[in-house]
């Protein structure tokens, strides 16, 4: 069994970015983890979630559990606050002690999937930090005593972006997502506080909460969109591995430097889905 582990910044980041090469590793027999790093009480603008924070908590793990179970995966948060994510030796010591919990006693993943460390948000570029950070301290035995030292650092890579400071994402690994481009829209849309009512107030959209009719119209057109701008990436590249087949909807990912590197019989059996 594969183990891939899935790392956001928040309750909702997992689905959009990786949630169809997910869904099809779930498909495949493999073991899924959705990792949350804060827990998102701070995504929204209604006066009842500011007079009680945890209200919005529990619905926001709650629609997470939601999206995940959709494919069969597991969700965990470290519960870090919304918009406070640090990089110090408390969280550290946090992503060291869950990442090396999961998976097989020793062994962890055998794949890390994250954001690259450049990103609008400061909780997305301090939990890629975070990440990386804790990289070779999985197999240092005196680090996090506590939880057993790896043997070896998984594969760590990025998940597909458009940003180009301070260098544009290299699409290493372009993933066919068209027979799971449904699966990963109702990923997205389980994430209902986010998707129906706050990221709909950021951009000025009313009246709000949008219908869960107009939620999905939206949603399906910005998934589409980035699904074909990651196909685009990978056709303007040299990705190491690409699908052979016509295909509409794509994932890309990146491979990190941080991490062990994968050869590329590693790259085939890893990526090797279908939907």
């Amino acid at each position: 069994m594969r183990y891939i582990l899935a790392i956001g910044a928040h309750p909702d980041d997992v689905e959009g970015s990786a949630g169809g090469t997910l869904a099809l590793m779930r498909q495949r027999g493999d073991r899924v983890l959705f990792l949350s790093v804060t827990d998102g009480g701070k995504g929204h603008y209604q006066q009842e979630y500011a007079l009680n924070p945890r209200l919005l908590v529990e619905r926001r793990m709650a629609e997470a559990r939601c999206a995940a179970a959709l494919i069969g995966a597991e969700f965990q948060c470290l519960g870090a606050p919304d918009g406070g994510v640090y990089v110090n030796h408390e969280t550290t010591s946090s992503m060291i002690r869950a990442i090396r919990s999961f998976g097989e006693p020793g062994k962890g993943p055998d794949l890390i999937l994250v954001n690259r460390p450049n990103d609008y948000h400061r909780d997305h570029r301090a939990t890629a930090q975070l990440v990386l950070d804790a990289a070779y301290l999985l197999t240092v035995p005196l680090v996090c005593a506590d939880v057993p030292a790896l043997r070896r650092m998984p594969v760590i890579m990025y998940w597909h972006d458009d940003f180009t400071e301070p260098v544009p994402f290299r699409c290493d690994v372009v993933v066919d997502i068209d027979s799971v481009m449904e699966t990963k829209i109702h990923m997205v849309c389980a994430h209902e506080s986010q998707f129906s009512e706050w990221i709909p107030y950021t951009m000025g959209m009313a009246p709000l909460p949008l219908s869960r009719e107009q939620m999905y119209e939206w949603v399906t057109a910005w998934m589409h969109r980035d699904a074909r701008s990651a196909k685009a990436s990978g056709e303007r590249g040299q990705p190491r591995l690409a699908p052979k087949e016509h295909y509409k909807f794509a994932e890309g990912f990146q491979i990190s430097e941080y991490g062990t590197q994968p050869t590329e019989e590693w790259l085939k059996e890893m990526f090797r889905l279908s939907g």
